[in-house]
Formats: structure tokens, sequence, C-alpha cells
């Protein structure tokens, strides 16, 4: 890289690492409030069904505040330890997350990509936190101090399959979202997702979840609602939710989000190994390698190959293209940006929205987003929101004639509306998104 593109990049992250700072910390004004999408005679409470973040929830005491041996059946339920434990079955919780984090230490190969280490994310956070378990006399990680803050709940039964297109049915996706603190307390730029399936065997099955997601919306935010929403959750991040998944797990897979030191921003997706049931490093699902595919001939026959399925939202990225590794091992931006163009595209919008299905750029210039969709919060304050999310219009990064509308909330609440209204006569006949934002 030439010394004035270096200075270039230096300067572009200054000025985004400034804007994220006040979004983390700082007095920056939250976007509206969806208080509802209406579709026909249904209508959806945005903040207690699809994205629910509201301080009564998060920082419930009980529930987030984890107990090593509970005596009641809600204490911890929502604690990053309880939720390590449901997903680490049978094993020991420390080795597990200790297990998760040593990908960190050393070159990762995955898909013929060597992914390297990322020691200053470490040394801020994972490193101190052993230490400090170590010096409270525990030989594996203290979990009552564990560097993890509920950011909130996602529905995104939007990610629904379907049998009729050859996929498995199930209701879409649960999410948890987590803020990552540095020693003290105080917010770093790192979030861990954890994103669970929600098991479902037919189309009635996807109603009831949608109707059970649903039914929060008609209550308000309190004890009562806490209460709903524990069992909710409960379905598909509790024990054993899952029996015959690797370690009774109904999890997806796990996605780390962090930008750490001034090497890189990087994004990770981790799964549980049905040989282990560790989670290991996996490719990034409808993600290239950025370094290597980005601004390629490869990436231009690709988007131009398959206009017609990117166009029709159908298309899969596969995890080698023209004999080529192509699915990425990691999402990483370029210094702290990155959208996915090449010359001999054909159709800007198709370059669109494959660069939109890409995890960097849908978290930056393609969506005008500052790296977060859910802003790593103070315990004080709510988890902001991207425009992504709540609604904004951008130009788009190639053609600066064209702007680009998002309000994927709701366009997520239209979707769960379809469902609650419609016959499984219909919901059977729709074609899976086959995005992850």
């Amino acid at each position: 890289m030439s010394s004035t593109n270096s200075m270039q990049r230096r300067g572009i992250r200054i000025e985004w690492l400034a804007v994220v700072a006040l979004a983390v910390g700082g007095p920056v004004a939250a976007a509206p409030e969806p208080d509802g999408t209406s579709l026909g005679g249904c209508k959806i409470a945005v903040d207690r069904e699809l994205w629910i973040r509201d301080l009564s929830v998060v920082n419930d005491t009980v529930r987030t505040t984890w107990v090593a041996e509970p005596t009641q059946p809600s204490q911890g339920v929502w604690s990053f330890g309880r939720l390590m434990s449901n997903i680490s079955g049978k094993k020991d919780p420390s080795d597990f997350v200790l297990n998760l984090f040593d990908h960190f230490r050393t070159t990762q190969h995955v898909n013929g990509f060597d992914i390297p280490p990322h020691l200053f994310m470490l040394q801020e956070i994972i490193d101190p936190w052993i230490a400090a378990s170590q010096a409270k006399g525990h030989t594996g990680l203290d979990f009552s101090i564990a560097p993890f803050r509920l950011n909130g709940f996602v529905n995104r039964i939007d990610l629904r399959t379907n049998a009729t297109y050859g996929t498995a049915n199930s209701a879409g996706e649960g999410r948890i979202v987590f803020s990552v603190l540095r020693p003290g307390g105080s917010t770093s730029l790192f979030t861990f997702i954890l994103e669970y399936e929600l098991l479902a065997a037919d189309c009635d099955e996807v109603k009831a979840w949608a109707e059970d997601w649903h039914a929060l919306g008609a209550m308000k935010f309190g004890k009562k609602y806490n209460s709903a929403l524990e069992k909710l959750v409960n379905r598909f991040a509790g024990p054993n939710a899952a029996p015959g998944h690797p370690n009774g797990s109904a999890l997806s897979q796990a996605r780390t989000n962090e930008f750490f030191g001034d090497d890189f921003w990087q994004w990770r997706e981790f799964q549980l190994s049905a040989t282990t049931g560790m989670l290991v490093q996996t490719t990034v699902a409808q993600t290239v390698q950025t370094e290597t595919v980005n601004r390629t001939k490869l990436l231009a026959d690709f988007v131009n190959d398959n206009e017609a399925a990117i166009l029709a939202g159908e298309h899969v990225v596969p995890l080698t293209y023209q004999g080529q590794p192509f699915r990425g091992g990691s999402s990483n931006g370029e210094g702290i940006q990155a959208f996915f163009e090449a010359d001999g595209i054909l159709n800007n919008d198709a370059r669109h929205l494959f660069s939109l299905n890409n995890c960097v750029a849908c978290h930056t210039l393609e969506t005008g987003t500052n790296f977060f969709h859910s802003f790593p919060r103070n315990a004080d304050s709510e988890t902001f929101l991207s425009g992504f999310l709540l609604g904004t219009t951008i130009q788009d990064p190639v053609d600066p004639k064209v702007t680009r509308t998002f309000n994927d909330l709701k366009r997520r609440a239209e979707d769960l509306c379809g469902v609650l209204c419609s016959p499984c006569s219909v919901i059977s006949t729709q074609k899976p998104l086959l995005r992850v934002h």
C-alpha cells in the first residue's frame, strides 16, 4: 500500500473511530424508536417483538447476573456464563470458552485462507479476564466477572427455511447480542452474537413461533414481560434445547465483530463441531475473503455469471469458484471500511446486493453503518441501533447518483405480519431469504 493511501486510510480511520466513540459513550442522539409497523390488521411492536433492548430487560439483575449454583430457575439465565454452559453441554464451560478464543492466538486455516492471529484483542480482553479469575483462585474462568454485557434479543423469523425449496423447515433464528467489555467495565469495539435455530418441524410450528414472539408485543415491559421472554428464550437457548444436535444446543453459529489496534477490523464465525462439541472457526456465510477476492476479475465474473440469482435474492456464495477458494474464512475490513466492487461488473444493482450480503460491507459503506448494527453499550444506556435497521438513505458507494434506502426492522415487521396472517398454503410457497444480516 502506498504511503498516500495509508495516510488516507488512517484519516478515514480516525474520523470513523470518532463517530463510533460517540455512539458508544458520548452524546449521540438515538434514532427514533420504531413504535410499530402495521400491515392490514396486524401491528408489530418492534421494540418488544423484533429487537428487544429495553433496559428493564437487559439490566434485569436476576437474569443477567451469573450464579454458579442457582437456587431459583431464573437466576442467571441470560448471563454469558449460563448461555455458554448450555451450549457446552456436559463440557466444562471455562474450557469451552477458552478454546473458542484460542482461535485468535494462532493462524487459522479456513477454506484455503490463512487467518492471522489477533493478539491485541486477547491482550485487551481475554487475558485480563484469565488473570483476574486466577487472582480470585479460579483455575479457569470466573464467569461472575465475564466481560460481557447483554445488548438484547433479536427475532429473525424472516430467516426461516422451507422444505419446498430443499431445506428443512425451521422458523429462522433467535439471536442474543453482547457487548464485550474492557477491564473495569468500559465498552470496547467488540460485540459477540449467539445465533440459534428456532426448531420447527413444519409450517404450523413456524406459525407457532411467530405467534409466541408476537404475544410479547401485547405486554408492557416489566416482570411479566421478562418472565414470558425468559420462557421463549429458554426454548432455543436453554439446556438441551435441541436433542440430537451437538451438545444438545440449538446454536447455529456464534459471531465475533471486533476492532482492536491498528491492524484490522474483523468478523469471524464459529459453529459447533459434530465430533468434538467445541466451537470451531468456519467460513463466514455469504461472504468472500476481502483481501483476496475484492476488486478482482474473479469477483466480477461471479457477479456477472450469477446476476439473475443475485437480483432475485437466491445466490449462495460457494466455497470455491473457478477452482479458487472463494467464501471467506473471515470478513476483514480494509482499515475500517469495505464495500465490494470490481472492474467489469455489468449491473451495479447486482453488485450492491452481493456486497450487502458480505459482513464488513453491510456493516460499513454499503449501508452507511459505523461497524455495528447494535453498538456496544454502557450499563445505563440501551444499545444504539444502526440506520440500516431503523431507516436511512445513503449514496451508493460506487455510483453516487444512486441512493439506497434501508429500514430492515420495518421489513422484518412486515414479514412477521405475513407469517401471522397467511395460511401455510401461502407460507410454503415463499422462498427462503438467503441473507444473514
